[in-house]
């Protein structure tokens, strides 16, 4: 390909037009620059010496050939690739195969990845299915292994159409077995806000129904599977305890999720410096690690580029594996609080003190309820203490000694939490 033509067509904008050297005709392409660098689609522009059709990038013999040609594809994924559509090997090859890891969820490629996974959380499952959801399943790789193991309904939420043809037949091969919901549910806290500012009747009731409404207490609502590399997704997942909205409308959810080791240590790895979304994880929710999954078997994959963790210097490498991962709400929550309100004030009261870890606790308390040191000091906190220098439990514990005091009552807190509350109305029950 000529030079000149190459560097052009390199930053070209995301849709683009061309004009063929035949026809004279405009040809609507959409490129990638990622694509062109990392996909066999580089391979070719070079073979077609500037002379582009629509018949070269669209048709399935020229798919395949770019899965053949392009040395970079690992085996475990051409053994894949050339069993499925030639439409999703296209969206693939434009969206997946990448070195991003933000630029799409993890779409799971491997069978024996899906059979390990399932294999993990199958005996803890099973001992309690009501109403099992699986997030973004993409090609049904782990549906599948699901059915084969004994669950006997799975609701599917997929938002990419490329994905249905595959899901449609696996609900032709298992009928009455699966149902289809077309949205990306990771995503929960933009359909929660589009339902509060929309006019449309469609909310997240619609969404998921068929859920069996329980008390908090009683055993889980439903039991929810799948992948994100997301941290907002767990972020997500404390608000919506703190508000009982999302997930937590119906009761008590179950979450089997295979998470990269950089969003596990960032919750649950011992550490001098503690965070606001640290303790409220802790307090929150339970959680149990099954073991470790071959991170190759999904796609994107990621550079072999390992990122230093401050904990300790602990070293991570997200490249390699996903942990799969139970996590629950703890069934005694509102016990251990006295009540759902106190939640909401315990949330307000590690943000409005743990976002700067030298703020020393007396003077901070003092400021809220004047004269509160003398009761602090009997407490063994001394006029040095920092909220940096608390874990979870005894964040929890300063809390629950704050609110029994009768001057809580009467607190400039209160007015603020409520204020704060205003601001996250999108969460708030109704």
């Amino acid at each position: 390909m000529n030079k000149m033509v190459y560097n052009k067509l390199i930053v070209l904008p995301t849709i683009c037009k061309l004009r063929t050297s035949e026809s004279h005709n405009c040809i609507t392409f959409f490129f990638m620059k990622k694509c062109l660098l990392h996909s066999g689609y580089m391979q070719l522009l070079h073979q077609n010496c500037g002379t582009i059709t629509t018949t070269e990038v669209t048709d399935e013999t020229n798919s395949s050939k770019i899965i053949k040609n392009n040395n970079q594809i690992p085996s475990i994924f051409y053994k894949h690739l050339k069993n499925v559509n030639w439409k999703i090997r296209n969206k693939i090859l434009q969206n997946y195969l990448t070195l991003s890891k933000n630029m799409a969820d993890p779409c799971l490629i491997s069978s024996k990845v899906g059979n390990n996974f399932v294999a993990l959380i199958k005996d803890d499952l099973l001992e309690n299915l009501c109403h099992v959801i699986e997030l973004n399943p993409g090609f049904g790789i782990l549906t599948e292994s699901l059915l084969k193991a004994g669950v006997p309904f799975i609701n599917l939420y997929e938002k990419y159409n490329e994905f249905y043809p595959e899901l449609h037949n696996l609900s032709e091969k298992y009928p009455n077995r699966v149902n289809i919901k077309r949205v990306n549910l990771l995503k929960m806290s933009k359909i929660l806000n589009l339902c509060s500012t929309s006019e449309s009747d469609t909310g997240l009731g619609e969404l998921m129904d068929n859920v069996i409404q329980r008390n908090w207490e009683d055993k889980s609502c439903m039991q929810i599977i799948g992948t994100t590399t997301k941290v907002m997704f767990i972020r997500h997942l404390i608000i919506s305890v703190v508000f009982q909205t999302g997930f937590m409308m119906y009761g008590r959810p179950i979450f089997y999720l295979a998470l990269p080791p950089s969003i596990l240590n960032k919750f649950t790895y011992p550490s001098k410096q503690i965070t606001t979304n640290r303790i409220m994880f802790h307090i929150l929710f339970d959680y149990k690690i099954f073991g470790t999954l071959d991170r190759k078997g999904f796609i994107p994959w990621l550079k072999n580029t390992k990122a230093k963790n401050n904990n300790r210097n602990h070293i991570v490498d997200d490249s390699k594996v996903l942990y799969v991962v139970k996590l629950e709400p703890k069934s005694n929550l509102f016990t251990l609080f006295n009540g759902k309100e106190n939640v909401l004030y315990f949330w307000h009261f590690i943000r409005h003190h743990f976002y700067k870890p030298s703020l020393r606790v007396i003077p901070a308390m003092e400021k809220i309820i004047p004269g509160c040191g003398i009761k602090l000091i009997k407490k063994n906190y001394t006029i040095f203490t920092e909220f940096g220098d608390l874990d979870p439990n005894q964040a929890y514990r300063l809390f629950m000694d704050f609110v029994s005091w009768p001057e809580f009552k009467e607190s400039t807190f209160l007015h603020s939490a409520s204020d704060i509350k205003k601001t996250y109305d999108p969460y708030a029950e109704e």
